[in-house]
């Protein structure tokens, strides 16, 4: 192995990972490379390992460039994700490199997954030159307000810093940016995150929001705090895709949250279900389809599509359009009454 590939792989544990990353048009997920240019930054994030590093590993641009191509060449990798620690607290520089990486990447005819994050406080003229590059720009809201920012890091601005940066990206590259929240490492509720991630989908449509359960590492200042159950993120991208995918409002969704405002390890589809009148599938509409649990956006189109040409009120008939039948045949009424034992459909 070249000193350069054994770099790449010293410079973080999880380099290679699976993420959506939608190559060259392809519609097909790819495994992408997560890695850093500058593994030490000036900045203050209390959860994370990098700030406060001294001797993390560095890229230049013509390293980083070399080695991902040829991953990539080799059939190793299928996109990039891309990100800097701030080197000396000088956001320019650190921008400068993402955008020369970028260039050299693009400039060898790589056309594939490129995801590049912004740093906070990049000025606007750098973000609209990354987005040049770019399959997808991100910036990290991390917490839900500048309150609970203050408790992660002093050095950032919630609003100037990160906020600002998140409307630009929406103005530079919509429908083609992203965000991420560190689930519990600030102390907040559920539904504190809840109005910021609605509010993000309402005025600035990112492609996604992603949710980190907080890990404590050490040798940070927050490496005696406990750790979030994952559980709690894994119930963050099942709301999520209420909000973002299954037409869900933001009043709808509020009764998944418990009186202190957090969410419970429940399937939030499945408890707002609980109250459903029965659905028939051959005459809901695909809003209606889609609060069933067990159907998805693409089960609910293939069964509008299926009942223009017959009855979809068998369960062979919604098996064969996708939908998971445990899940929800009790929800839905197929010239019966509400089924309580689901086995003697099955």
């Amino acid at each position: 192995m070249s000193e350069l590939m054994q770099k790449i792989e010293r410079a973080t544990s999880t380099t290679f990972f699976d993420q959506t990353g939608r190559n060259e048009g392809s519609g097909k997920c790819c495994k992408i490379m997560r890695i850093l240019l500058e593994g030490t930054c000036s900045f203050d994030c209390a959860y994370c390992g990098v700030c406060g590093k001294k001797n993390g590993i560095h890229f230049t641009p013509q390293e980083l460039a070399r080695g991902f191509l040829a991953l990539h060449n080799e059939g190793r990798v299928g996109g990039l994700l891309l990100s800097t620690g701030i080197p000396r607290g000088d956001v320019d520089l650190g921008m400068e490199n993402l955008i020369e990486t970028a260039r050299l990447i693009r400039s060898s005819g790589y056309r594939g997954y490129l995801h590049l994050k912004v740093l906070p406080g990049a000025k606007r003229s750098d973000i609209t030159e990354l987005a040049k590059y770019a399959t997808r720009l991100s910036i990290n809201l991390e917490a839900p307000n500048s309150s609970y920012l203050a408790e992660l890091a002093t050095v950032k601005n919630y609003q100037s810093d990160l906020l600002t940066r998140h409307r630009w990206l929406a103005e530079i590259m919509p429908d083609r940016h992203s965000t991420q929240f560190v689930v519990g490492a600030a102390g907040e509720t559920d539904r504190d995150i809840f109005e910021t991630v609605a509010t993000s989908y309402k005025k600035y449509h990112p492609a996604r929001v992603y949710y980190s359960a907080f890990y404590a590492i050490s040798n940070t200042p927050l490496e005696t705090h406990e750790n979030t159950p994952v559980w709690r993120a894994n119930r963050w991208y099942q709301m999520d895709a209420l909000l973002r995918l299954y037409g869900y409002t933001q009043k709808e969704l509020t009764p998944a949250f418990d009186e202190e405002g957090m969410l419970l390890n429940t399937d939030p589809k499945v408890l707002l279900a609980q109250n459903l009148p029965l659905i028939n599938p051959d005459t809901a509409d695909k809003s209606e389809l889609l609060r069933v649990p067990g159907i998805g956006a693409v089960s609910a189109e293939a069964i509008v599509q299926t009942r223009k040409a017959r009855s979809v009120r068998d369960t062979a008939v919604l098996r064969s359009c996708g939908v998971v039948m445990k899940r929800a045949l009790p929800y839905l009424s197929l010239g019966r009454t509400r089924q309580t034992k689901i086995s003697s459909w099955c």
